[in-house]
């Protein structure tokens, strides 16, 4: 029926099975991918970024646009975090299940355009490598605005490039219309997508100038001013988070070492100095083949083919070398800020070889880039074991483990102390009804730590304030520095992974 359905439609054309079950095949591989990244993420503690937002948008909206002026993210996914979780709870569930059906709407709106680009078989080609990248999985389960980010990124290209096919000037118009307010909503979600509009940019104008186009056809130009103008309100308010010090301590330049450890993180899920001799070998067969199969990819594309291959390789290039620039000048990168932008690369690998393999039916060809896709399951199996594994603090968060420790003792009145405000914030998520105090040299806190400026859970050491409790665990990594009288004894050490938890109790 549907075959048939299609062929009145594009009587000229015929219509393979991939085709006609396109959609389902397309659908059944999100579902599977978002599934697999929801049961990892239902097995990880809420880390440090994730409890911020999750305490942040359970603000009051005034003081939501207050603490993220303050910051160095803008406010559209605190506010988008705090509507999704007045209707479905704040549970763990519930949170991450925002970000996973950002995920698997990237996904598909991905598969989307690449069948819109390249055709349906093509596209089958490209949606293992894109439900299979550690990378994306590994994103899409936080309760940040990373998976939102790469939706509005995906979609954004998706109706880009339906605005540039359009044949009537009032499709056109409302195209790129729909365009502008996702390249807004964008840079409101997450201010490193403008690395990402700048692609898009560059390509816009390197298609403009070689087709030839007047520049009164330019109307993408008019869409992307048009967003311009729409950041306008919020714009001095960016321009002073650009000074404010709120930026995490973890960011670092974009060197040669950021640029391996995207390849390795994205197949194998590895940072470059984790790397044994083993991942090594495979690191350099991934740029090996990558780079092998997009050079065939370009030489075997149609001219047309060749133009969106480039808007692909656009997609994650651009925004890697503008970072590389931007972090000469100040260290403002961790690899989570290029995660709106992976998927591009990903589609980009999965084209070259479905492009490739359309036209070579070399075993050699079939059995690169089934090497190639077994290191990303490979990657992908190492992401299920280690889950949100903090590589910048070299420790896995357990804030859930902690809480579970101590959570009936200190709703029964034991008190909880963090050795700072980050342990803190991460306690509070699993310990809403225990007061969770921490240590800080200075009452007045920025950045992520602003919600605990001032916070009568503030201590300083002896940390006599607690109260008459009569027992007190103390939460810290590394070694302790607790000072307490004499009338406390130490009576248990527990660890969980980098985190201990000592018990002492008065006499």
């Amino acid at each position: 029926m549907a075959i048939h359905f299609l062929r009145r439609l594009f009587p000229a054309h015929r219509v393979t099975w991939g085709e006609c079950h396109f959609i389902s095949i397309l659908l059944t591989i999100t579902l599977l991918a978002m599934t697999l990244s929801l049961m990892i993420g239902l097995h990880q503690s809420v880390w440090f970024d994730e409890a911020y937002s999750i305490m942040l948008a359970k603000q009051p909206i005034d003081e939501i646009m207050r603490l993220t002026a303050i910051d160095t993210h803008p406010p559209l996914y605190y506010l988008l975090l705090k509507a999704w979780a007045t209707l479905f709870g704040w549970g763990e569930l519930a949170l991450r299940t925002l970000s996973i059906l950002a995920f698997g709407g990237s996904l598909i709106v991905g598969g989307l355009l690449m069948r819109r680009l390249f055709g349906a078989r093509m596209a089958l080609f490209a949606l293992p490598f894109i439900t299979a990248a550690p990378f994306l999985l590994r994103y899409g389960f936080e309760v940040r605005m990373y998976a939102i980010a790469s939706l509005i990124g995906i979609a954004a290209t998706y109706i880009l490039i339906r605005a540039l096919q359009a044949k009537s000037s009032r499709a056109q118009w409302l195209l790129y219309g729909s365009y502008a307010a996702l390249v807004a909503i964008g840079v409101y979600t997450l201010y490193y997508m403008v690395l990402l509009w700048a692609a898009h940019a560059l390509w816009l104008l390197w298609v403009s100038m070689i087709e030839k186009k007047p520049l009164r056809e330019w109307y993408w130009a008019a869409a992307l001013m048009a967003s311009v103008v729409a950041f306008l309100p919020w714009l001095p308010t960016f321009l002073s988070q650009l000074n404010n010090n709120a930026l995490t301590p973890v960011v670092q330049q974009l060197s040669l070492i950021q640029l391996l450890e995207i390849v390795t993180f994205n197949f194998l899920y590895e940072q470059a100095w984790q790397v044994s001799v083993a991942t090594s070998l495979a690191a350099v067969y991934v740029i090996g083949a990558i780079i092998y199969f997009a050079v065939k990819a370009f030489r075997m594309a149609t001219t047309e083919q060749q133009k969106y291959l480039v808007l692909l390789v656009m997609y994650i290039a651009v925004p890697v070398l503008l970072l590389m620039l931007l972090t000469l000048q100040k260290p403002m990168y961790v690899e989570r800020y290029l995660s709106h932008v992976i998927l591009g690369g990903v589609l980009f690998i999965g084209i070259s070889i479905a492009i490739t393999m359309n036209k070579s039916k070399s075993r050699q060809m079939w059995l690169a880039a089934g090497l190639l896709l077994l290191v990303m399951l490979t990657g992908t199996v190492r992401l299920v074991e280690r889950g949100n594994y903090n590589f910048q603090r070299s420790q896995y968060p357990t804030a859930k483990q902690v809480a579970e420790h101590v959570e009936t003792s200190c709703i029964g009145g034991a008190a909880v102390m963090a050795e700072d405000p980050y342990f803190a914030t991460e306690l509070t998520y699993y310990l809403p009804k225990c007061p969770v105090y921490f240590y800080s040299d200075t009452l007045e806190l920025s950045g992520g730590y602003a919600m605990l400026s001032n916070s009568p859970y503030h201590l300083g050491y002896p940390v006599e304030k607690i109260g008459v409790a009569s027992r007190i665990f103390y939460v810290y990594d590394g070694e302790s520095t607790l000072q307490l009288s004499p009338r406390f004894r130490l009576v248990s050490t527990v660890s969980y992974d980098a985190l201990q938890v000592q018990e002492f109790i008065a006499e």
